[in-house]
């Protein structure tokens, strides 16, 4: 197993960094600053970082096949155009007094699945939510409580997905074709990791790579759970893993500051990286994000 250290990205810091994106159409890595509603963009080539302004709140962001993008803003979907201006709103009916969205990733059938947060802890008032071309709604799972990480593997046929509380990762058998779930498979236990399971990307060889949100961790497991390699950041509370770069063997990592639990810090009297993103080389490679069709 190796170990590999992610170092800061220069003027990245934010709140509570979340939802990463490779996008290769800009070259560009993306991430949402969720509570203080901006879709951030970070240049490579140019160490340059983008504050897009999008509203008061967002928790995802994903690439749309017809141009600009797909967003969740909290209580409803929202397009963008390439310059992150609103062209349409969807009303997802959520009350913001009992849940609000959260992560979310797009299918190898181009569909939309959008998890939903208990605004109440312990009361899962949360649930697991696919958007279909049609902006057509249908819920997948309910009773969740924090709604993380979803992906696919290379091929489609197997869907990971992460409601952090439990401590596990859900795996389930996939239909690519359809964008359908098939049957669920036993999860895999990480209930021995400091912390809890937060974002979550897989790579090119059918392995994921899960952030965990209180050890500062991206640990990397075969699909069985075995782990393979860990990545470590400078910070407690890393939120979600991407793939990125040329060859895609460059891993971002985003954060939140050490305020939103303390008791994970590693340095709770000098909060110098928390909510920062974070970079490292990796000998693996990831995998291209899937659009969205609608």
């Amino acid at each position: 197993m190796a170990h590999f250290e992610a170092q800061p990205i220069a003027g990245s810091k934010s709140g509570l960094g979340e939802g990463t994106l490779w996008d290769e159409r800009r070259k560009s890595f993306l991430w949402v600053d969720v509570l203080d509603g901006f879709i951030k963009e970070y240049l490579p080539t140019t160490k340059e970082v983008i504050p897009h302004r999008v509203g008061d709140f967002v928790s995802y962001v994903g690439k749309r096949k017809s141009g600009g993008y797909v967003i969740a803003l909290g209580d409803r979907l929202a397009t963008v155009d390439e310059n992150f201006q609103i062209t349409r709103e969807i009303d997802m009916e959520i009350d913001r007094e009992v849940g609000r969205t959260n992560d979310g990733n797009i299918d190898p059938c181009g569909c939309l699945w959008i998890g939903v947060a208990e605004a109440v802890e312990g009361s899962k008032a949360g649930d697991l939510r696919r958007f279909d071309h049609q902006f057509n709604s249908s819920t997948h799972r309910k009773n969740v409580q924090i709604s993380n990480g979803i992906d696919w593997s290379l091929d489609g046929t197997m869907m990971y997905y992460i409601d952090s509380a439990p401590r596990e990762i859900s795996r389930y058998q996939f239909d690519p074709t359809k964008g359908e779930i098939v049957r669920e498979l036993p999860a895999i236990d990480v209930s021995d990791v400091t912390g809890v399971p937060d974002g979550m990307c897989t790579d090119s060889l059918g392995n994921l790579w899960v952030a965990f949100w209180g050890c500062g961790q991206v640990r990397n497991y075969s699909p069985d759970g075995e782990v393979l390699n860990i990545v470590q950041a400078p910070t407690a509370l890393t939120t979600c893993p991407s793939f990125g770069g040329p060859e895609l063997k460059t891993m971002f990592i985003t954060s939140a500051q050490d305020h939103y639990q303390p008791e994970f810090a590693f340095d709770a009297n000098n909060d110098k990286y928390g909510g920062m993103c974070f970079e490292v080389e990796l000998p693996i490679a990831g995998k291209v994000d899937n659009y969205f069709r609608g």
